[in-house]
């Protein structure tokens, strides 16, 4: 798409909707909001000239509009129009803002994590371990994460296991994105954001009433980024990405009714990968030399030399419907609501990965996924006087769930031009399991190299899956006295999984050979069951203070080994977690400060686990996983009205109770297995932390500034699960600031910011070299970045 013809289409579109905007006319006042949102607490107005306090924060994790604050789940929230100042438009910035997160936003493989516990999704056979949901829909797959980040009102992410009101795989926890909904009146907005490395961002909204009881909101987004690692062989940097993507939401409402229909589209094109050797042997790096004599083994440098121009292609497509029915009284039950949500997603996939990771045409993967879902939702809910005349109020949720889902991926390893020449190589010998030749190899590899041959070799796996999931569930929160209720829920659900393998060789079976696959096909089945109860109770010390405990179960549903090679190692069984949390949530100071804590243990049986071993990725169950901990979170807005603090910290541990016999790590290369009981997971910081400090202040002719500045902690962890050494990233914290003006109207305003403005040089990921013996690669985090941004917006 040219950018010229996007920013004229996004003129008429708009940006986020930061901006203070005139209270709608109120027979649409419910269309800008959820529709629920009536029943959220109103914050105290303040006095006149009396700077506000903390805003009250209305979040869904519940499945209705509620205060966070009385709310018995562990939430962080991320107020899209912070999200925005801060610089960061992609969802693996929400590690920044909110503790016991961990979000890799590959642009074929996302990796999310809550409290040290994800899912590898290298392997599309795993599902998640961390649910997304979008605007009331659930979507089954991580890849959706990168697609919808833009006119978002907020994201909650909820820690823990959240089986009862949200279903299987979200047994870490659930991240839930709020875009922004119509309202019913006329506006529209553009933001322009230009920056360095090289960035060019137009995001914008069209807001229009459709008569008296309707309104549209059209959102759209133009993005073009330059990755961080320049490709001395190519001559590009990797990791670059364009990406447009367009949301059409549409509201109406009558006295009881309120339908929403929603659409969105989005399409990325991504330079991929930005790997980088890592401590090459001596053979494998004079190897690649010979190809690109500035290839080089440090990880950290942001340079990297490989020949295959490769990419990931992704479109994705989003369609929901929402109809909700206000019932009124039903004999004893009270402010009945039906809702029913009806959606399907989608995405495809396309993928081509250099995997020898250098100038030399050895070895290279086709990645395709193609997905798609459908489901559907039916929940009443509303509340009674009593249950059976025993006790106080009682809210109360139940519902049934249907969802579907086909996908059918391709995972092909080719071999390039230059296999035949590599084999016979110093290196080759290497990688086959010879001994290391010293000068001998260092003599061999300065024959000539032999000409490219086109050998047309390949090992195909082929892998296709039909799922079919139904549930039924339900919730209330029932009050025992004045002050104490007491939280019961479950969820019950089935689950039918089909998967075909297809896994074939090309040619001579050269690539098949070394990685030691053996051709077959097969067919599987597998079904599932699972109750998923909660229990708790809630106290409520005074207005501004509730405790909570609560016992959750989390399921995630067993599968299919989708990268299989052979049919040694083709299924894998369900995860089961067991959850403890008990937490405080407090406001302070005429509601001035926020304190919320809490403190957790989840023990995780029959863990999923799976290991790429050079090859091939082996899966498994491990024998148990604990993560326990405790997660603060602070907001402070003192009198003053000068200065405002938003703080958070998580300590956590998460390890292995027992895994004796997980997979030798390749630095120790006389043992096949190794005891990680006792161990920490990967991925897994003890400490994560933030802190946001503002300061507010005036300038002439009645405008505001805004100077932030954002702080983000991440302890020792591992990247790999096996915990080589090599994957081992000390602990870093991240510094980032912005600079915002704003107009006295609040249609103007200029944001400059930065992140990870120290330029800190860390490492993402680590893993073993698919081709080269003794040799790893490595991926970094991204480097210093600074924007600026202007946005216009009018109601």
């Amino acid at each position: 798409m040219k950018i010229a013809s996007t920013l004229a289409a996004l003129c008429l579109a708009g940006t986020l909707p930061v901006f203070a905007q005139e209270p709608a006319p109120a027979e649409l006042d419910t269309i800008a909001v959820d529709p629920r949102a009536d029943e959220a607490e109103a914050n105290p107005a303040p006095q006149a000239g009396e700077p506000e306090a903390v805003a009250e924060i209305i979040v869904t994790a519940q499945k209705r509009a509620q205060s966070l604050q009385k709310v018995p789940v562990s939430v962080g929230v991320v107020d899209g129009q912070a999200f925005a100042q801060s610089g960061n438009f992609d969802a693996g910035a929400i590690e920044n803002f909110v503790p016991n997160v961990e979000i890799d936003i590959d642009a074929q493989a996302p990796v999310i994590g809550i409290r040290g516990y994800n899912t590898e999704t290298d392997n599309v056979g795993f599902e998640p371990a961390v649910g997304l949901v979008l605007d009331d829909l659930a979507l089954g797959r991580p890849e959706f994460v990168p697609d919808g980040l833009f006119d978002i009102e907020r994201v909650e992410v909820l820690r823990g296991p959240q089986g009862t009101l949200f279903g299987k795989n979200t047994i870490a926890g659930v991240i839930n994105f709020r875009s922004a909904e119509p309202d019913s009146g006329f506006g529209a907005g553009l933001a322009l954001t230009g920056g360095d490395p090289r960035q060019r961002r137009a995001e914008g909204y069209l807001n229009a009433p459709l008569g008296d009881d309707a309104a549209a909101r059209l959102a759209g987004v133009y993005w073009d980024k330059r990755g961080d690692v320049w490709n001395s062989t190519l001559q590009r940097h990797e990791n670059s990405q364009e990406q447009s993507a367009v949301r059409l939401k549409t509201g109406w409402r009558s006295e009881r009714w309120h339908l929403a229909l929603a659409g969105q589209y989005s399409d990325t094109h991504a330079s991929y990968a930005p790997w980088q050797l890592y401590d090459a042997s001596a053979a494998s790096l004079r190897y690649a030399q010979g190809y690109d004599a500035q290839t080089e083994d440090d990880p950290l440098d942001a340079r990297t030399a490989f020949d295959q121009p490769g990419f990931v292609n992704r479109t994705s497509n989003l369609v929901r419907g929402l109809a909700e029915y206000e019932a009124g009284d039903w004999g004893a039950l009270h402010d009945v609501t039906l809702t029913t949500i009806v959606g399907h997603a989608g995405f495809d996939l396309t993928t081509l990965i250099d995997s020898d990771v250098s100038a030399a045409d050895i070895i290279h993967t086709d990645f395709l996924v193609d997905y798609a879902q459908d489901s559907i939702e039916l929940r009443p809910s509303g509340t009674a006087d009593s249950l059976f005349g025993l006790g106080g109020n009682v809210e109360w949720t139940v519902g049934l769930y249907a969802f579907r889902s086909k996908m059918t991926s391709h995972l092909d390893a080719v071999a390039g031009d230059d296999l035949i020449d590599f084999a016979l190589s110093a290196a080759g010998v290497e990688a086959l399991g010879g001994p290391d030749l010293g000068p001998v190899g260092e003599l061999i590899d300065l024959l000539p190299k032999l000409p490219g041959i086109p050998l047309d070799d390949a090992l195909l796996r082929g892998f296709a899956q039909d799922t079919q999931s139904y549930a039924l569930f339900g919730q209330m929160s029932w009050s025992l006295t004045d002050r104490l209720a007491a939280i019961v829920g479950a969820r019950f659900g089935i689950e039918y999984k089909k998967a075909d393998f297809d896994v074939r060789r090309v040619g001579l079976g050269i690539v098949g050979l070394v990685i030691g696959a053996e051709p077959f096909t097969d067919t599987r089945k597998r079904r599932e069951t699972d109750v998923s109860p909660k229990l708790g109770l809630q106290y409520e010390f005074t207005p501004e203070a509730m405790g909570f405990a609560t016992y959750t179960h989390g399921f995630k549903g067993g599968g299919f080994n989708a990268t299989a090679s052979d049919d040694s190692n083709l299924e894998f069984e369900p995860e089961r977690a067991t959850s403890y949390e008990a937490g405080l949530k407090s406001r302070w100071f005429d509601r001035r400060f926020t304190l919320n804590t809490t403190v957790y243990r989840t023990d995780i049986d029959d863990l999923q686990t799976v290991d790429f071993d050079g090859v091939a990725y082996k899966t498994a169950n491990a024998a148990k996983a604990r993560l326990q901990g405790v997660e603060i979170e602070t907001l402070w807005r003192p009198q003053s009205g000068w200065f405002s603090l938003a703080a958070a910290a998580a300590f956590s541990k998460a390890e292995y109770v027992k895994y004796d016999n997980a997979p030798a790590a390749s630095e120790n290369a006389d043992a096949q297995t190794q005891d990680l009981s006792g161990r920490t997971l990967a991925n897994a910081p003890r400490v994560t932390a933030t802190l946001s400090p503002q300061l507010h202040f005036g300038l002439p002719w009645n405008a505001s500034g805004l100077l932030g500045i954002d702080l983000s902690h991440r302890g020792d962890q591992y990247s790999a699960v096996d915990l080589d050494t090599h994957s081992f990233q000390k602990a870093y914290t991240l510094l980032g600031a912005r600079l915002a003006l704003t107009s006295a109207d609040e249609r103007w305003q200029f944001v400059v910011n930065g992140t990870n403005l120290t330029d800190k040089r860390t490492l993402d990921l680590v893993f073993d070299h698919s081709v080269f013996a003794s040799t790893y690669v490595a991926q970094q985090n991204p480097l210093r970045s600074v924007s600026a941004t202007l946005r216009y917006g009018f109601r």
